[in-house]
């Protein structure tokens, strides 16, 4: 079971991820997050992964996708991960270490400088 929470603040459109985003439930994510962000032109995304509890090779490369929709945007993308080290580990290599930030404000931060 996947619950998204979505939140667009200032700009910036917040992805809260809980549950687990597998091969099962990626349609969901698409159907929620990258027709949003297509239709409204986002160009910044911070997607907090903190309470999944796995993900696989499919929404890794979902998220990847959303990824690849704001730069072509001219934007940034994040992943927030807090102390979820079993996702950090689920999530290298496929994300450049400055793309992953342990808290939403500290990708705030870097988006607005």
């Amino acid at each position: 079971m996947l619950t998204i929470d979505i939140r667009p603040i200032k700009g910036i459109l917040f992805v809260r991820l809980k549950g687990i985003l597998n091969k099962m439930n990626i349609v969901k994510l698409n159907n929620e997050v990258l027709k949003f962000q297509e239709k409204a032109g986002i160009k910044n995304i911070v997607f907090n992964v903190s309470e999944l509890e796995d993900i696989d090779n499919y929404g890794k490369h979902a998220l990847l996708k959303s990824f690849n929709l704001c730069k072509r945007n001219h934007g940034q993308s994040f992943i927030c991960v807090l102390d979820n080290q079993k996702i950090v580990k689920k999530l290298q290599p496929s994300f450049q270490k400055n793309e992953v930030v342990t808290d939403e404000l500290t990708a705030i931060k870097i988006i607005n400088s």
